[in-house]
């Protein structure tokens, strides 16, 4: 039913679980698990003791605290990825008069492990009762099972295109992050062997141990699909607030979702909106910036990106999408006249995009890039990353 709201209100009882007309029914593996009842609760058990040991190792591994919190308002905090060899996104956490809901869960089963673990000492003891994902992207989703194994009564929600997109591409798209690993591997160890500091060694032994725990956690991966879809928008009512999770267009997916509260101001954006450049490879850069736009609408004071760091107002929000339209105009004009896509890296530099000179937006990308970013000594410039944005809208101009 496209353009009809869908709410979910749970006053009195947050926990309480409603019948919905988009409610996914459990798996056929599931099914069997309830229906032969003991003869699998000890293997269930085994499973679980498992998986949290191996993804308590693989946390350890890619060194212990991997998120900084803090708190954003009452009830609101914002979980920010420390630097990863294959990177984490951000957390929201919203805590609620009887449970909490986090927004979004990483690259790997261990790192939302390591966040359920900081949530329950550094914020609140409560069951995390629902996990949104904001879009399909392996960094956003491939946790979601960690949240399925420590928590008794929970709920995934997505758009219902982020859910077809996940069922889709998911267990591919793990496939290609992990035949990255090897060659990775070998290039650090190489940059290691041609090094004569002893730090940098360091730093690509940390690399590596930290690209192999990623290999080894998701050895074993199971896809966790959302249990709650909806085609615009969604509502979690609390008596502490209430979160309004919407979908506002096409933008860095074909199913980007915010998380807003409008009791406190607030609102996640997953990678619709966020402190780096774009990725664009599955986005549609003729619309994003109207998406963009049409978020701007609500009443928020703070931004809880994907990635890097908390934003405070809509300055940072309207340089991306800015710079999204900007450069998607000048590459429309060099297609339309033959220009090739090296033809435009050459033609389309840093400098010639006043979206990145205004408030400075190139350079806090760049100070986003080395705090979270991992790195030792340079970074790759800025005019790789606009390389890239250009390739990557050249090929998707048509898509709406």
């Amino acid at each position: 039913m496209d353009g009809q709201e869908h709410f979910r209100h749970h006053s009195s009882s947050p926990s309480d679980h409603h019948a919905h007309p988009h409610e996914v029914h459990p798996s056929r593996r599931d099914f069997l698990r309830v229906l032969m009842g003991g003869a699998l609760a000890g293997a269930s058990i085994l499973e679980l003791a498992y998986h949290r040991a191996a993804w308590a190792r693989a946390a350890l591994d890619s060194g212990s605290k991997l998120f900084d919190i803090e708190k954003a308002a009452e009830g609101i905090y914002f979980a920010q990825a420390r630097p990863q060899a294959m990177i984490n996104c951000n957390a929201a956490i919203f805590v609620g008069a009887k449970d909490v809901v986090v927004v979004d869960a990483h690259s790997k089963p261990s790192a939302a492990t390591s966040l359920i673990g900081q949530i329950k000492r550094e914020i609140s003891e409560k069951p995390v009762r629902y996990v949104i994902n904001t879009h399909f992207h392996w960094d956003h989703t491939q946790g979601n099972h960690a949240y399925r194994v420590a928590e008794q009564k929970l709920d995934f929600i997505a758009s219902s295109a982020t859910r077809q997109l996940m069922s889709d591409l998911a267990v591919a798209r793990l496939k290609a992050s992990l035949e990255q690993v090897p060659k990775r591997v070998e290039e650090l160890r190489a940059r290691a062997a041609k090094s004569a500091s002893a730090e940098e060694k360091a730093f690509c032994a940390g690399q590596i141990r930290q690209l192999e725990a990623y290999q080894a956690d998701l050895k074993d991966y199971t896809l966790e699909l959302p249990t709650i879809t909806f085609e615009k928008s969604y509502v979690l009512q609390d008596s502490a607030h209430d979160l309004h999770i919407e979908f506002h267009g096409h933008a860095h997916t074909a199913g980007d979702v915010v998380v807003f509260c409008p009791q406190k101001r607030v609102v996640a954006t997953g990678d619709m909106i966020h402190g780096f450049l774009p990725f664009i490879a599955d986005g549609y850069p003729r619309v994003w910036p109207g998406t963009v736009q049409s978020v701007g609408q609500l009443e928020f004071t703070q931004i809880l990106p994907g990635h890097a760091s908390l934003q405070n107002g809509h300055t940072v929000m309207s340089n991306m999408g800015n710079y999204i339209e900007e450069l998607t105009a000048k590459v429309e004009e060099g297609k339309k006249a033959g220009l090739t896509v090296v033809n435009l890296q050459k033609r389309i530099t840093v400098a010639s995009l006043k979206s990145l000179q205004s408030n400075g937006y190139g350079e806090y990308i760049q100070r986003n890039n080395y705090r979270f970013t991992p790195n030792f000594g340079k970074l790759p410039p800025l005019q790789t990353g606009v390389n890239t944005n250009i390739g990557e809208i050249y090929s998707n101009l048509d898509r709406v």
